[in-house]
């Protein structure tokens, strides 16, 4: 008998908790329902404010990459903040700044774990912002050297000259020298060549200017230099300047056309191309080293 009881009150116990519950919910719904119709206006703000940041970016020529991410954190900014509106409105007793409080001291421990991930995600965002190259550009940071694929919010993949491709963390980049070549279109060359002290300086200059106006590929616009810079041991030394298309292949075919040239050049104008020589004397002392003894 006594066993039946104790289920019964259980059972009631079970049942009343449960009511109460179903009591609290209906009570609550009403403000369930407004806080949630509350997040749902927050998140289509957000939606509308990156709209309208990725269209500002186009308009003022934003790194495509940058207003997107700027976009999406915008949102993201939207939604949190609705959530927070959201549980005030449903609970009343909530109160954000403890929460906020509690996660400060979190935030500090996942910024020492993350500190890398953090600084790359940071000097990716510099990055797209000031944009120093561009995709396409071809640039040396470092050791590598090569063509910029994509940078995004945590590294810049550049395809090196023999075909390999290189990912940078976004700090390295950011925090070392960058060498951009084609930031301005054309670059400058510069070639050395030697002829003999006993040919016409000016004849030679005559020569490799009038080569240099007619090879393909050299700018007439900065005009090439012909200096002479060095008068070296075996040689009257020039050093040519010469512009050209900055991508490092238009360059390299370039160089080879004006070497190529330029000694082809001489040559038809009998002007010696000299190579360090050196002179050796034989001499036999040992008849010398006989009258000293005697």
């Amino acid at each position: 008998m006594m066993e039946a009881v104790g289920e019964h009150s259980g059972a009631g116990l079970a049942w009343r908790t449960l009511a109460g519950l179903w009591e609290s919910f209906l009570e609550r719904l009403p403000l369930i329902v407004i806080g949630l119709l509350v997040l749902a206006l927050f998140v289509l703000a957000g939606r509308v404010l990156k709209r309208a940041i990725v269209a500002a970016g186009r308009r003022t020529r934003l790194h495509e990459t940058l207003a997107d991410l700027l976009g999406r954190l915008a949102s993201a900014a939207m939604v949190v903040l609705g959530l927070f509106v959201s549980a005030v409105v449903i609970f009343p007793a909530f109160k954000p700044g403890d929460l906020v409080a509690g996660l400060g001291i979190t935030s500090i421990a996942v910024g020492f774990a993350f500190k890398d991930i953090l600084q790359n995600f940071l000097a990716g965002l510099l990055l797209l912002w000031r944009q120093p190259f561009r995709i396409g550009d071809q640039v040396r940071t470092g050791e590598t050297e090569g063509t910029v694929e994509e940078i995004n919010t945590r590294s810049t993949r550049i395809k090196t000259y023999d075909g390999e491709l290189v990912t940078v963390p976004n700090m390295e980049v950011y925090s070392r020298a960058i060498l951009v070549r084609t930031a301005y279109g054309i670059r400058r060359s510069r070639f050395t060549v030697g002829i003999g002290y006993t040919d016409s300086i000016e004849q030679a200059r005559e020569t490799i200017e009038r080569l240099l106006h007619d090879t393909e590929g050299v700018l007439p616009d900065p005009a090439p230099w012909v200096h002479v810079t060095e008068l070296a041991p075996s040689s009257v030394n020039f050093t040519v300047y010469f512009w050209t298309d900055a991508r490092q292949d238009r360059v390299l075919q370039t160089s080879d056309r004006v070497a190529t040239g330029i000694k082809l050049a001489l040559d038809r104008a009998k002007i010696d191309i000299p190579y360090p020589h050196q002179v050796v004397f034989f001499h036999d002392a040992t008849e010398q080293q006989q009258r000293k003894t005697a």
